[in-house]
């Protein structure tokens, strides 16, 4: 197994390296991250060793392949295979049977998603549908980010609405996280705040509640 080079945060791998896993483990390496890189396509991992930390070439459906990369000794393994499900729900199979403590998978449909949960997987991905849903409430107000936590509870930034600018936080119908005046950054409110003109604000509640807030005025 590749050394974590001192850092406290355990390293990744990540067995799969097209545009989501690559993205994943170049975020994860600007994070400060040791990331090994798995693919079996040449091509992609000379590419991807210009952006990880170690890339290695490898059939990722074969136990022993992932056996003789120590994947078994990894904390965290990422399954970033989509279009081939084939591909995707035997290298999941073969890591839970590895016995890796958290496992994360992509998934390009219910179906997919719904395999991978059956056989073990830890934690399923769906960027696609999960990216849609945030440009669609993105799209809906005057909302800048939109962060869902559940299928009824968001949160998001934006500009408060007129209607509420001098009024305290309490008086919102949602809850106000953080607030970041028009010349400074966000922080957390003292209760009886009050909203200023050119404040950014992020707010907390059901997603209904949190459109009606964005699309008042």
């Amino acid at each position: 197994m590749f050394s974590s080079r001192g850092s406290k945060t355990p390293p990744v791998i990540i067995l799969g390296l097209g545009r989501f896993g690559l993205a994943l483990g170049e975020e994860l390496v600007h994070s400060g991250v040791e990331v090994l890189g798995v693919d079996a396509d040449e091509n992609i991992v000379s590419a991807a060793a210009q952006v990880l930390t170690h890339v290695v070439t490898a059939d990722t459906t074969n136990i022993e392949a992932l056996k003789q990369l120590s994947v078994h000794e990894a904390q965290r393994v990422v399954i970033a295979i989509g279009s081939d499900m084939g591909a995707s729900v035997l290298t999941a199979s073969a890591v839970i049977d590895l016995g890796v403590s958290s496992v994360w998978a992509k998934a390009d449909n219910d179906s997919h998603a719904k395999i991978l949960n059956k056989i073990g997987v830890h934690h399923v991905v769906r960027p696609e549908r999960d990216t849609g849903r945030r440009v669609a409430h993105l799209m809906s107000g005057r909302l800048e980010e939109y962060i869902e936590f559940d299928r009824n509870f968001a949160m998001v930034k934006l500009a408060p609405p007129v209607s509420m600018i001098g009024k305290p936080i309490e008086q919102c119908p949602v809850s106000i996280v953080a607030i970041k005046p028009a010349e400074g950054v966000f922080s957390l409110p003292e209760p009886g705040t009050v909203l200023q003109p050119g404040d950014l604000v992020i707010a907390a509640g059901p997603v209904r509640e949190l459109e009606k807030f964005g699309e008042s005025d």
